[in-house]
């Protein structure tokens, strides 16, 4: 039952992530930054705080996570953004994109974690 919960969250997620692609046309992958940085905040929050609320089975959380953020953030399409934009001449867009997500990836989770941990005990 799980497996069908994580399946169904993911394509939540992933039809979210595909409808956002649509808002921006440009150079520069923004919308996919956005998405990702707001999925890592998500998943760090949802990490700490899910796990201490009664009401949410461990498969709802599972299938939010894994599912639905795992589904709505996407390596695959960031890692394709920078070979694109390093084989296009944008060598430094290509590396602060890089930085950018990678700190700014962590820096979310961390803040996310703490905000879920500060949470009231529901």
């Amino acid at each position: 039952m799980q497996y069908l919960f994580v399946g169904l969250a993911g394509a939540l997620g992933a039809s979210l992530r595909y409808a956002l692609g649509f808002l921006y046309i440009g150079m520069f992958p923004m919308i996919t930054l956005l998405i990702n940085l707001i999925g890592s905040l998500l998943f760090g929050w949802l990490t700490s705080f899910l796990p201490r609320v009664p009401k949410v089975s461990a498969n709802l959380a599972t299938a939010m996570t894994t599912g639905f953020l795992g589904a709505f953030t996407t390596f695959s399409t960031f890692s394709v953004d920078n070979v694109t934009l390093w084989r296009d001449g944008h060598m430094l867009v290509a590396a602060s994109y890089i930085m950018v997500s990678l700190v700014g990836g962590f820096i979310c989770a961390l803040v996310g974690l703490r905000l879920g941990a500060k949470g009231a005990s529901v």
